[in-house]
């Protein structure tokens, strides 16, 4: 043995500790790999897969207060839950009995109400024909035959008949003739013996006493096109009636509104070999009277408003019958709202509006982790603006949205722009879009000739709604 060599070794002990070192070094990167990415991963999957719940919520929202409003129905109440955060929401893994490994679980607010400071406002002011606002004006009667001039849209055109010798067995009936530029509509006369029957065959038949057999029907043809053949109006007609007989051509049944464009020039004529009509008249009345209106609102929202940890924090809010999203960036609509746009052409457009609104006196929030319970109401109170129904029935039109919200200022001016243009097909040279210091707005210009050339339309749903927690899942 050489002198100063040593009796014994430990460097075989020393390399185990070594290697387990490393082994718990090798175990701690992992560890801190898996948290600094692993888990945010996790985390942002969790929160994106919300958030699509979250979306899907609100369109089964929308799909429901649609049905309540198009059904009317009112004051019943419809359910439905949306999931606030993601804890408790999503499965975690085997990772789960190490709380450090799972992502931290988010939260959101469910509010009514709340979007913003000060209410967000819906305007419609136009100048129109507004019904029910004086009573009905009446323009005649004017005796048959004659051409007649309406440069406005009459709500009721009745044509009137006093007869005579109106029995089933009359072989020259009378008949008056009403004609315009794509359309016929003939008033007749019609012996319909059937009415009179009672027993019997052949030779052997009886008949009603004090019955006379004849009818008043209508025929309509439009576009060389016959839509309605003697469709009776009257049924065995008396012909000493103190009354006349009186039928309105602008009754909806007879598809006579939407073919007539005014100003219009209408022949009246009459057909009366046998001298059955006695007299014969028309009558126009006026339901509504032009003027400026202006209907408000205050529309409100159910807002969603998350706190995500791993992913962008984004709001969903309901509001005039749409979905929409907004986050730092912007706002968007995911369903557009209920007001929609066409272009007639000629310069004629149609605007139909659902004024969709909660009742400004309702307000809550509600936040946490757990799912909450939307219950909403369809008050009774709901109904039509007061626009008279023909076409078209104003000569311009401002559509008005206020809010302090400048980002959802601008996704308003966007929808618009592009449900009048893109969607509507209605040329830029008929309306301007834009926004103002307080929100955005759409104005139709309308014609030049002083007709109205815009088709307005407008229903309003009002709405109840509260928001309470379901607890813990």
């Amino acid at each position: 043995m050489r002198r100063g060599t040593p009796r014994f070794s430990n460097e075989p002990a020393l390399s185990e500790v070594i290697g387990f070192v490393l082994i718990i070094g090798i175990i701690m990167v992992a560890f801190s790999m898996y948290l600094v990415y692993g888990v945010p991963v996790q985390g942002r999957e969790n929160e994106i897969n919300h958030m699509s719940t979250i979306n899907d919520q609100f369109v089964s929202y929308k799909i429901g207060i649609d049905s309540l409003w198009t059904n009317q129905q009112e004051n019943i109440a419809m359910s439905t839950t949306f999931p606030l955060g993601t804890a408790g929401q999503t499965a975690q893994g085997s990772t789960s009995i190490i709380p450090i490994l799972q992502p931290v679980g988010s939260s959101g607010t469910l509010s009514i109400n709340q979007r913003t400071t000060t209410p967000e406002i819906f305007t419609v002011l136009s100048n129109s024909y507004i019904s029910n606002t004086t009573g009905i004006t009446a323009v005649g009667p004017i005796q048959i035959p004659t051409t007649q001039t309406y440069s406005n849209a009459p709500s009721s055109l009745l044509i009137n008949l006093s007869t005579t010798n109106a029995f089933w067995n009359n072989t020259a009936p009378g008949s008056v003739l009403i004609s315009g530029n794509t359309w016929i509509a003939t008033i007749n006369i019609t012996p319909d013996i059937s009415d009179c029957l009672t027993s019997g065959t052949g030779n052997n038949v009886t008949y009603m006493s004090s019955c006379y057999g004849s009818d008043i029907t209508i025929t309509i043809i439009k576009n060389g096109v016959t839509s309605l053949n003697r469709a009776v109006v009257y049924s065995n007609i008396n012909p000493n009636t103190p009354t006349p007989y009186s039928v309105n051509l602008m009754n909806a049944a007879y598809g006579l509104q939407s073919v007539i464009s005014y100003p219009t020039t209408l022949t009246f004529s009459k057909y009366d070999p046998s001298n059955q009509l006695i007299t014969t008249t028309i009558t126009a009345e006026y339901a509504y009277q032009p003027q400026t209106y202006i209907y408000s609102v205050p529309l409100g929202s159910l807002e969603y408003s998350t706190n995500n940890n791993y992913w962008i924090s984004q709001s969903y809010y309901y509001q005039m019958g749409g979905v929409f999203l907004s986050q730092i960036d912007g706002s968007t609509y995911k369903l557009p709202p209920e007001i929609t746009f066409a272009y007639n052409g000629n310069g004629n457009i149609t605007a139909n509006i659902v004024a969709i609104s909660y009742d400004p006196i309702d307000s809550g929030l509600i936040g946490g982790n757990s799912p909450a319970q939307v219950l909403t109401v369809l008050k009774p109170d709901a109904g039509s603006l007061p626009y008279a129904p023909v076409s078209p029935n104003t000569w311009n039109a401002t559509i008005n949205l206020t809010t302090p919200d400048p980002n959802a200022a601008f996704m308003w001016a966007a929808y618009l722009n592009t449900a009048a243009n893109l969607t509507g097909g209605i040329p830029t040279a008929y309306y301007t879009v834009g926004n103002t210091t307080t929100g955005s707005y759409i104005s139709f210009l309308g014609g030049t000739d002083g007709n109205p050339h815009i088709t307005l339309s407008g229903k309003t749903a009002n709405l109840s709604v509260s928001v309470q927690s379901l607890g813990s899942v």
